[in-house]
């Protein structure tokens, strides 16, 4: 009956499929275990790198810090011992020092300038302005002079009439903001000014101002 068994070629197959399955088993839980082994080695070597790393940057910032700590204990002990021990501290304190004596005569010379200005200013007696539109006039309360404007260009010139006391009436073409015309009216100078020229809106603004004989 064993040497049938034996013989039979389904259980020699059988025997021989069950050999084969153990040993690559067998194998293939060896081959798990050694990738296993070696994952785990290269997590450590990694860990011992970065940790390698870590440690020489905190040596060159402690070698920077101990550098820094240094230069600071010496600045300190030149300040303590003599502030202007330092020449480019020095340096820099003098030309501090000569902006601030040159502000001053600047800060003097314009609180002059101002008081000339404003001492000017109350010389005029008399100043009137008023914003108008495109097709309107400005017309001076006191003088009588007139300025008329009809049309504004995109380039923010206007074209128009202008029609001083004394004086005959003028076309304007092509005039400019900031442009004066100067007039005389019972023995007292004035100027008329275009103050403002808004093509966007269409609006112009005029001014006249009494001129003091000073100015003549």
């Amino acid at each position: 009956m064993s040497n049938w068994l034996e013989d039979h070629p389904v259980f020699t197959i059988i025997g021989h499929t069950v050999l084969v399955a153990t040993v690559t088993w067998v194998v293939s839980s060896y081959m798990i275990d050694e990738s296993k082994v070696n994952l785990y080695r290269a997590k450590a070597e990694n860990a011992d790198s970065k940790s390698s790393q870590y440690l020489a940057k905190i040596s060159v910032l402690e070698l920077e810090l101990g550098k820094l700590k240094a230069e600071n204990d010496r600045y300190l002990s030149w300040l303590t011992e003599e502030p202007k021990s330092m020449p480019a501290m020095d340096r820099k304190i003098k030309g501090l020092e000569k902006d601030l004596s040159e502000f001053k005569v600047a800060a003097a010379s314009a609180s002059a300038s101002e008081v000339l200005e404003a001492a000017k200013a109350k010389i005029s007696v008399y100043e009137y302005s008023m914003p108008f539109s495109k097709g309107e006039s400005f017309i001076d309360p006191k003088t009588k002079a007139v300025i008329g404007i009809s049309e504004i260009g995109s380039d923010y010139t206007a074209r128009g009439t202008l029609s001083l006391p004394g004086k005959e009436s003028v076309k304007l073409r092509g005039v400019q903001p900031g442009e004066t015309w100067d007039f005389e009216k019972a023995g007292v100078n004035y100027r008329m000014t275009l103050d403002k020229v808004n093509w966007l809106n269409n609006t112009i603004k005029a001014s006249v101002v009494e001129i003091p004989k000073d100015d003549n």
